[in-house]
């Protein structure tokens, strides 16, 4: 179902939804040390709730597409 509504043109015209992601996302601090505390105690990380985890992933995956888009992701806004 996803696959056929993802196709469906806008009345406004095909949406870029890596540049939207790239456009909203702002630095989280908090988010940076959970990537340092993944990189650095791994098992201490695994043993965060899942969402936690699954949220550092969202925003690493939107920080990565700031990134391809030219943004300096080493500071905020």
């Amino acid at each position: 179902m996803s696959e056929i509504l993802h196709q469906v043109p806008y009345l406004d015209g095909p949406r870029d939804k890596d540049r939207i992601r790239a456009d909203e996302w702002q630095r989280d601090e908090r988010m940076e040390h959970l990537a340092k505390l993944r990189d650095s105690r791994p098992e201490i990380f695994e043993r965060l709730d899942t969402t936690a985890r699954i949220s550092l992933g969202y925003y690493e995956n939107d920080k990565q597409a700031a990134a391809r888009h030219g943004r300096d992701t080493s500071k905020g806004r």
